[in-house]
C-alpha cells in the first residue's frame, strides 16, 4: 500500500499539536508513524520525524521542567511558521492551552513563550539546554530507527 504523505504530515501535525498543549505522547504511537515511512521519505523529512520523536520521547522522559521548557520552546519555533498575525494586545499567558493554530504567525519572544507556559521569561539558558538534549536525542532516535550514524547536520548545530 502505497503511503499518502498529505496523510503522514497530517498525522504528524497531530503529534506536534498535542506535545504543544502539554498532552502526553506515547513513543510508541510517534515510533509506528516513522516506521511506516522510514525508507520511502527524502532525507528532510527522514530529519523533521526523527525531530518529532526526539520531542515526543523528551516530552515523556524529562522533569516537569524540561517538559515546560520543550512547550516553550516549540511554541516559540512554530509560532515563527505562517504569515505574521499578532493582535495588538497580546497576553502570552492567553496560550496555556493553545496549540498550533493559536501560536502560528504570533512570532514570539523566548520571554513571550515562557511566559505561556509559566516559565521564568529572562531564562534564556532553558533553551540552549532543550537544544542539547534534543539533538542527542535525535541522534539516539536516528541511530535506533534507521540503523545507521545520524547524519552530521544532526550530530552538529549549523
Amino acid at each position: 500500500m502505497a503511503l499518502d504523505p498529505a496523510m503522514l504530515r497530517e498525522d504528524r501535525l497531530l503529534f506536534w499539536d498535542r506535545l504543544l498543549r502539554g498532552e502526553r505522547v506515547d513513543p510508541a504511537e510517534c515510533r509506528e508513524l516513522i516506521a511506516r515511512l522510514a525508507h520511502d521519505v527524502p532525507p528532510e523529512e527522514k530529519s523533521g520525524c526523527i525531530l518529532l520523536l526526539a520531542s515526543v520521547c523528551l516530552a515523556r522522559e524529562g522533569n516537569r521542567a524540561m517538559r515546560r521548557n520543550l512547550r516553550a520552546a516549540l511554541r516559540y519555533w512554530f509560532s515563527h511558521s505562517g504569515t505574521k498575525e499578532r493582535p495588538e494586545t497580546f497576553d502570552p499567558r492567553e496560550l496555556q492551552d493553545g496549540g498550533l493554530e493559536t501560536v502560528a504567525g504570533l512570532y514570539l519572544s523566548w520571554p513571550e513563550a515562557m511566559l505561556s507556559v509559566d516559565g521564568n521569561p529572562d531564562d534564556y539558558t532553558a533553551m540552549k539546554r532543550l537544544e542539547r538534549r534534543l539533538r542527542a536525542k535525535c541522534v539516539e532516535e536516528w541511530e535506533r530507527q534507521f540503523n545507521t550514524p545520524a547524519p552530521d547536520e544532526i550530530r552538529e548545530r549549523r
